[in-house]
């Protein structure tokens, strides 16, 4: 587990002070907590959680559809309330397509996603002289988050951390009858794409979540390495205002 001075400079650099604040708030004012950590790959920000988390009850959820990340995590799946589930997060439940770059592991949770970026995909092949072979297509299990949410009995969700490389639209239009209903508290979502469709992209996701009552604290934008230069990328850090505002007044 991460020691407390490493845990926030984590926290710092990821969450905005006034998310952190939040964060620290819902904490303290709830007996359980359940945390939901989508495209979780190494589990580095459930570890960062449970650090803050201490000693009070808690459930995380995990999930991804890359086939190593359970062995890459299997140090927290030997740990108290944490479920792991190899299903992707969507639009519909059934089945998808995943593509994957199984040569550029490194990077791989960067480049692999239920929305194929061709753009993403040719750079890398003539970075590293790939064939096509080196780029797979296989079918993963989706679920909505509704269903899930259903499924497990989860009455709420006080942190939704979301980074799954582009399909993020097709979760949270999979989640609209839990946010209907109020149940989501708080999300850290990131944001990716080509440079010339990012600022669409980001307004698409916000005004979604605006919709539901999500106000936006903070967010951080970041560039690509100068050979990525077409793409951008940025953390977004939201809160229901109508969780926070009644349930968590100072």
């Amino acid at each position: 587990m991460l020691n407390s001075k490493f845990f926030y400079f984590v926290l710092n650099y990821f969450l905005s002070n006034s998310f952190h604040k939040q964060i620290t708030k819902l904490v303290k004012n709830e007996k359980k907590l359940v945390i939901f950590d989508v495209g979780c790959y190494r589990g580095s920000f459930t570890k960062s959680m449970l650090d803050l988390i201490g000693n009070r009850k808690y459930k995380i959820y995990l999930f991804d559809i890359n086939k190593k990340v359970k062995k890459y995590i299997s140090y927290l799946l030997r740990l108290k309330n944490i479920y792991y589930n190899e299903v992707a997060l969507s639009n519909k439940n059934g089945k998808a397509n995943y593509n994957y770059n199984k040569f550029f592991e490194a990077a791989g949770s960067s480049l692999s996603s239920l929305v194929k970026n061709e753009a993403m995909w040719n750079f890398t092949r003539k970075l590293v002289l790939l064939s096509r072979k080196e780029f797979v297509t296989y079918k993963v299990h989706t679920i909505t988050l509704d269903s899930f949410v259903k499924k497990n009995k989860i009455k709420s969700i006080d942190l939704l951390k979301i980074d799954i490389e582009g399909s993020e639209h097709l979760m949270l239009q999979g989640a609209r009858k839990t946010l209907k209903k109020n149940k989501i508290k708080s999300i850290l979502i990131e944001i990716a794409d080509k440079k010339n469709i990012y600022e669409k992209k980001e307004r698409k996701v916000l005004n979604f979540l605006k919709k539901y009552n999500f106000n936006l604290l903070k967010k951080n934008i970041y560039f690509s390495p100068s050979f990525l230069s077409n793409h951008m990328a940025g953390d977004y850090q939201l809160i229901n205002n109508n969780y926070f505002t009644k349930n968590l007044q100072k």
